[in-house]
C-alpha cells in the first residue's frame, strides 16, 4: 500500500524503481494483483493526467514483470481502463491527453492478447523450446497470431509517436524531469517491440513456408509499415541522451527481410534490447514455471509481529479494557500456536528433503550400476557369440545373467522405495497445506481481533475528544458571558458619559445662540445706522447736481443689481423674523443680514452715483424719492423689522420707476474714454503678468526660507503646500497666455479693415469685462502669496490660503467667460483655453487638498509630539499618566461591584414581585 501511494503521485517525474520493485515483489508474494487494484481504485485518476500516466507505466511494469496472475486479475478491470481512455480522449486539457489515451488503449489490447494467448508471458520472453511449441501450432492459429502481433506493434508505435508529439508540443527536453516522465515508459516499449519484431519475423517466415505468398500479401504490407516505423523509432531513441545509459537499443537492417526467399532467414539476426545496470534487468523476473513452483512451496519466513499500540490508561477500568486484554491474550496464543506449527512444518520439511536427497543419490548410484552391468553384459554377449565356436561359455554366461538379474531386482526394490518416498512426500505436502489453511484461519481470526481492538480504541478516543470539546465549549461560554458582562458595564458607563456631554453641549449651544442673536442684532443696527448716514449724505449731494460724471451703462448695471437685491430682501421678510431666526436656521433665509447690509450699501452707492449721471430734473427728483424711501426702510428695519414690509415694497416700486426713467435716456458714449479702453486693457494685462511673475518669485523665495528655518514634518508640509501653489501659478500663466491668443483671434476676426483700437471702441463693454477680470486676477495673485507666506511662517491660517486659492480660481473663471463671449465655438484656441481652465481648477483642488492634509498632519504631530519634554518632564508626564490609569481602573472596579450589587438587588426584587403576583397580593 505504501509503495502504491508513493509511486502514484502528481509529481511530474519518472517512477522510482524501488517503489515499482516493491510492487512487483508484492505480486509474487501475494500471487495476485488484488492489493494493487484495490488500492488504485481509491485514486481519482481522472483528476490529474500525470497521475494517469504514472498508473499506466506502473501497470505496464506489473504486466511484464509481475506474477503471472497479474494479467488475469487485471482483465477484470479492462472496462475501467477503456472508460479512462475515453475520458482523456474527449478531455484534451493538457499534453498528456492523447498520450494517456494511446497508452490505455495499448494496455487493454495487451491484456486481451495475453488472455487469448496464455502461453506467451507478459514480458514476451520465450526460450527456443517454448517458441518452437508456439510455431508448431495449427496454421490458422499462426495466421491469427501474426495479425495480433502486428496489432501489438501498431499500438506500441502509436504510443511512442504520441509521446514524441507531446514532447515537441510542450518543448520538454529529455534531461529535465518533465521530459523523462514522458519518456520513461518508452523503455518498456523498446523491450516489447524488440521481442515482438523478432517473433513476428520468425512467424512470417514460418507462414510463408506453409502458405501461398498471395495469401500473406496483407501481412507483408503491414510488416513493411511496421518495419519503417520501428526503425525510425529506434534511430530517434538512439539520439536521445536519456536512453543511452538506461537501455541498449537494437539496430535494424536497412531493408526488411524478404519473406519470399527462405534463404534470408539464415542471414536474419534477432534484435537484442536489454537494460543497462548491475547485471539486473527488468526482464529478470521469475518466469511462469518458477511462479508455478512457488505455489507448491511453503513460505517459512515468519511475519513480523503486529505492533499493538497500548491504549492510554483510563482513570477507571471498564469492560472494554477487559475485552481488549482478552483479545490480546487470544491473539498471543494464536501467534504462539502459529509459530509452533511453522517450526514443526519446517522440521518435517527438512527431514523429508534430506531423506529425498539421500534416496535420489542412492537411486542415481543404483541406476549407474545397472547401466554399467548392462554394458558389461552386452560386451560379454558379444564376446560369447564370437567365442561360441571355440569354447563353451555357457557357464560364464549364466553367471553374468544371474548378476544382471540381481541388479535388476535391486533396481526394482530401489524404485519401489522411491515410490513410497514420493507418496510420503505428497502426503507431507498435503499436511503442510492443511497446516497453512489452519494458519491462515488463525491469522484471519487474529486480524479480526485486532480490528475489534482498533475499533474500541477509536471509540474511546472519540469519546475523549467529545468530552474535551464539551469542556472547551463550556469554558468558552463562561468566558463569553464574562466578556459580555464587562462590555455591558462599559456601555452603560459610556451612555452616562454621553448623556452628560450632550447636556453640556446643549447648554453651551444655547449660550452661543443667545450671543449670536445679540451680535446679529447689533450688526444689523450698525449697518442700518451707517446706511442712514450715507443716505443723508446722498440727499445733500442731490441738491448740487449739474453734470454727468458716471457712465450710464455702468449705472444701469448697478441699478439692475440693486433692484434684484431688494426683491430678494423683500421675499425674506414675511417668512422669518430677520433678527431672531437668523441664528437658528440660516438656510431658510434667502437673504442673510450681512448680505442685506452689503446690498443696502450698494443701493446707497448707486443712488449716489445717479446724482451725477442724470441731467434732468425728473430723474433727480426720482432719486430723492428713492433716497427718502431707503431712509424710511432702514429706520423700520432698525426699530421693528416685522413692520418693514411696506417700506421695502415702496422702495422697490420707486427703484423700478427709476430704472424705467433711466432706460428712457438716449444712449451715448461720450462720457467714456473709448480711445483709451484698448491701451488700458493692454496695460492691465501687463500688470497682471507682472503680478503673477512676482507671485511665482515670492513663492520660490518662501521655499528657500522655509528650508532654512524649518525641518522635519513642518518642512515637509510647507514644501508640499508651496509646490502646489507653484503648480497653480504655472497653470494660471498658461491660461493667461491662452487668453491672449483667444483675444488676438477675436480682434483679428471682428475688426475687418479697422484697427484694433477701433474694435475695442466698438466693443467697449466686452473690453471693460476683460479689464475687470485682469484686475481681479492680479489682486487674487497677491492675496494668494500673502496667505501662503502666513501659512509657512505660522502667522496665518490655513483657511485663508484655501479661500485665496478658490478666489483666484473664480477670477480665472471670469477671465475665461469674458474671453469666450466673442470667440468662435469651433476655435482651436478656445479649446486650448478651456483645457487650461480645467488645469487651473485641478491645481486649485490640489492646493486645497494639500493644505487640509498638511493641517491634519501638523495637528497629529502636535498631539503626540513629546520631543520638547526634558527628562524630568517626561518622567513626570509618565507618572501622571500611570496615576490616572490606576484611578480609572479603581473606578472601574468599584462600578463593577456596584453593578453586581444592583443586579443582585434587582433579581431579589423581581423574585418578590413574582411571588406577590402569584399570591394575588398586588404589584410592588
Amino acid at each position: 500500500l505504501v509503495a502504491v501511494n508513493k509511486a502514484l503521485n502528481k509529481v511530474e517525474a519518472p517512477l522510482k524503481q524501488k517503489h515499482v520493485r516493491t510492487l512487483i515483489l508484492g505480486t509474487h508474494r501475494e500471487k495476485s494483483a488484488n492489493v494493487f487494484w484495490n488500492t488504485v481504485s481509491r485514486f481519482q485518476l481522472e483528476k490529474n493526467p500525470v497521475l494517469t500516466w504514472k498508473f499506466c507505466h506502473c501497470l505496464h511494469k506489473l504486466i511484464r514483470d509481475g506474477h503471472r496472475k497479474v494479467i488475469e486479475d487485471s482483465n477484470r478491470y479492462s472496462t475501467r481502463l477503456v472508460t479512462l481512455g475515453s475520458f482523456w480522449q474527449h478531455l484534451r486539457t493538457s499534453g498528456y491527453g492523447a498520450s494517456n489515451t494511446a497508452y490505455l488503449k495499448m494496455l487493454v489490447s495487451r491484456l486481451e492478447f495475453h488472455k487469448r494467448n496464455p502461453s506467451i508471458p507478459g514480458n514476451f520472453n520465450l526460450n527456443d523450446s517454448q517458441l518452437n511449441v508456439v510455431l508448431s501450432a495449427d496454421i490458422n492459429d499462426l495466421y491469427e497470431l501474426a495479425v495480433e502481433l502486428l496489432d501489438q506493434m501498431d499500438d506500441a508505435l502509436t504510443l511512442q509517436s504520441n509521446v514524441h508529439e507531446t514532447l515537441e508540443c510542450l518543448r520538454f527536453s529529455s534531461l529535465v524531469p518533465q521530459g523523462q516522465c514522458l519518456l520513461a515508459p518508452l523503455i518498456l516499449v523498446i523491450l516489447d517491440t524488440s521481442k515482438l519484431y523478432d517473433y513476428l519475423v520468425k512467424l512470417l517466415f514460418k507462414l510463408h513456408s506453409s502458405c501461398p505468398s498471395d495469401m500473406l500479401a496483407g501481412h507483408r504490407e503491414r510488416f513493411h509499415v511496421v518495419f519503417r516505423k520501428t526503425k525510425k523509432f529506434y534511430e530517434g531513441a538512439n539520439s536521445l541522451q536519456y536512453f543511452k545509459y538506461l537501455v541498449s537499443i537494437p539496430t535494424l537492417p536497412a531493408q526488411p527481410p524478404n519473406f519470399l526467399q527462405a534463404a534470408d532467414f539464415d542471414s536474419y539476426r534477432s534484435p537484442q534490447a536489454y537494460l543497462h545496470g548491475d547485471g539486473v534487468s527488468e526482464c529478470d523476473t521469475p518466469p511462469d514455471a518458477q511462479s508455478l513452483a512457488e505455489e507448491t512451496l511453503i513460505d517459512i519466513s515468519a511475519p513480523d509481529p503486529i505492533q499493538v499500540q497500548h491504549v492510554q490508561a483510563m482513570p477507571t477500568r471498564d469492560h472494554r479494557d477487559d475485552m481488549i486484554d482478552q483479545l490480546r491474550r487470544e491473539r498471543e496464543e494464536a501467534q504462539s500456536a502459529r509459530d509452533k506449527l511453522l517450526a514443526e512444518a519446517r522440521q518435517r520439511i527438512e527431514q523429508y528433503e534430506n531423506r529425498l536427497v539421500q534416496m535420489q543419490h542412492e537411486i542415481e548410484t543404483q541406476r549407474q550400476s545397472a547401466e554399467d552391468a548392462r554394458d558389461e553384459l552386452s560386451r560379454v554377449r558379444m564376446r560369447s557369440a564370437q567365442m561360441a565356436s571355440t569354447m563353451d561359455l555357457g557357464a560364464k554366461s549364466q553367471e553374468w545373467e544371474k548378476k544382471v538379474a540381481e541388479k535388476e531386482e535391486k533396481f526394482q526394490k530401489m524404485k519401489n522405495v522411491y515410490g513410497n518416498l514420493r507418496e510420503e512426500h505428497i502426503q507431507a505436502l498435503t499436511e503442510i497445506g492443511d497446516l497453512r489453511k489452519k494458519l491462515a484461519d488463525q491469522e484471519n481470526q487474529s486480524m479480526s481481533h485486532d480490528d475489534l481492538v482498533r475499533q474500541l480504541k477509536r471509540k474511546i478516543e472519540e469519546a475523549e475528544r467529545e468530552k474535551s470539546l464539551v469542556e472547551d465549549r463550556a469554558q468558552q461560554s463562561t468566558n463569553s458571558l464574562d466578556d459580555l458582562n464587562s462590555q455591558l458595564a462599559r456601555c452603560q458607563i459610556e451612555i452616562e458619559d454621553l448623556h452628560k456631554a450632550a447636556e453640556e453641549a446643549k447648554e453651551k449651544h444655547q449660550a452661543e445662540i443667545q450671543a449670536l442673536q445679540i451680535q446679529t442684532k447689533s450688526n444689523l443696527e450698525g449697518a442700518c445706522q451707517a446706511a442712514l448716514q450715507m443716505m443723508e449724505s446722498c440727499l445733500e449731494d442731490l441738491q448740487n447736481v449739474t453734470t454727468i460724471s458716471f457712465p450710464p451703462h455702468l449705472a444701469h448695471a448697478s441699478l439692475k443689481h440693486t433692484v434684484d437685491t431688494v426683491t430678494h430682501f423683500d421675499a425674506s421678510l414675511p417668512t422669518e423674523k430677520l433678527v431672531q431666526q437668523v441664528a437658528y436656521n440660516v438656510t431658510t433665509i434667502s437673504f442673510p443680514p450681512h448680505l442685506a447690509h452689503a446690498s443696502l450699501k450698494h443701493t446707497v452707492d448707486t443712488v449716489t452715483h445717479f446724482d451725477a449721471s442724470l441731467p434732468t430734473e425728473k430723474l433727480v427728483q426720482q432719486c430723492r424719492l428713492v433716497a427718502d424711501s431707503a431712509i424710511a426702510a432702514f429706520n423700520a428695519i432698525k426699530s421693528n423689522p416685522e413692520t418693514a414690509q411696506d417700506h421695502i415694497s415702496e422702495l422697490k416700486s420707486k427703484l423700478t420707476e427709476l430704472e424705467r426713467l433711466f432706460e428712457a435716456l438716449p444712449t451715448s458714449s461720450g462720457d467714456i474714454d473709448l480711445e483709451a479702453v484698448g491701451s488700458q486693457l493692454e496695460d492691465e494685462m501687463k500688470r497682471m503678468d507682472a503680478a503673477i511673475q512676482a507671485a511665482v518669485a515670492a513663492i520660490e523665495a518662501m521655499q528657500r526660507k522655509a528650508r532654512e528655518n524649518h525641518s522635519g514634518v513642518r518642512l515637509e508640509v510647507n514644501e508640499k503646500i508651496l509646490d502646489a501653489c507653484n503648480a497653480l501659478m504655472a497653470a494660471i500663466m498658461l491660461l493667461v497666455a491662452r487668453s491672449r491668443d483667444v483675444q488676438v483671434e477675436i480682434v483679428a476676426a471682428g475688426r475687418g479693415t479697422a484697427s484694433p483700437t477701433e474694435f475695442y471702441k466698438r466693443n467697449h463693454q466686452w473690453t471693460e469685462g476683460l479689464l475687470s477680470a485682469a484686475q481681479a486676477v492680479g489682486v487674487a495673485a497677491k492675496v494668494l502669496v500673502n496667505s501662503a507666506d502666513g501659512v509657512v511662517t505660522g502667522s496665518g491660517k490655513f483657511e485663508h490660503l484655501i479661500v485665496a486659492a478658490q478666489e483666484i480660481a473664480a477670477s480665472i473663471a471670469q477671465l475665461y467667460v469674458s474671453s469666450r463671449v466673442k470667440a468662435d465655438k469651433d476655435s482651436q484656441k478656445l479649446s486650448e483655453l478651456a483645457a487650461a481652465t480645467k488645469s487651473v481648477n485641478t491645481c486649485t483642488a490640489t492646493v486645497v487638498a494639500t493644505v487640509k492634509s498638511g493641517q491634519q498632519t501638523l495637528s497629529d504631530e502636535k498631539l503626540l509630539d513629546f520631543s520638547h519634554l526634558s527628562l524630568h518632564e517626561a518622567k513626570k508626564e509618565e507618572m501622571e499618566s500611570q496615576v490616572k490609569m490606576l484611578e480609572l481602573e479603581q473606578d472601574l472596579t468599584k462600578e463593577r461591584a456596584k453593578l453586581a450589587q444592583l443586579r443582585k438587588q434587582h433579581y431579589h426584587m423581581a423574585s418578590l414581585v413574582a411571588e406577590q403576583n402569584a399570591n394575588g397580593n398586588g404589584n410592588v
